[in-house]
């Protein structure tokens, strides 16, 4: 009897303990990201998926005076670092480095430029997670 006694309360101990988990780690990347203090008539947003510690996913993107358009997401995540590559439909290729600094806040830096073009400076970016995907225009 007291065996199975304290087998149930290391049970119960332990599903509690993973219950009260905060823990921030690789499968927080999943889900609906939504990019923070865009200039007003931008915005960007991507769906990730993970596979082991492989990111992929879809998004969009609106410009103000460039329309809107699809992205395509590629990267990787270690513990809760995220490396991120966004191609643009309109040939922009992105790269972000970052932090999940929580389980619904994504931020660091991101490095854009074209094919063929100029490369910008780094600049802080952040995302938030976000309910339903914006729908392209």
């Amino acid at each position: 009897m007291r065996l199975a006694m304290s087998m149930l309360s290391a049970l119960l101990l332990a599903v509690v303990a993973n219950g009260c988990s905060d823990s921030i780690g690789p499968g927080s990347i999943v889900g609906l990201w939504v990019e923070d203090s865009s200039p007003a008539g931008n915005s960007l947003d991507m769906s990730l998926a993970l596979n082991g510690s492989a990111i992929s996913g879809q998004g969009s993107w609106c410009g103000e005076a460039l329309g809107c358009g699809l992205t395509t997401v590629t990267g990787s995540v270690t513990e809760n670092r995220i490396h991120l590559v966004t191609t643009f439909d309109s040939g922009e290729i992105q790269t972000f480095d970052g932090t999940l600094t929580s389980q619904n806040s994504l931020a660091g830096s991101v490095v854009g430029g074209s094919p063929g073009g100029q490369i910008q400076l780094p600049h802080a970016q952040s995302f938030h997670r976000g309910g339903d995907p914006p729908r392209t225009q």
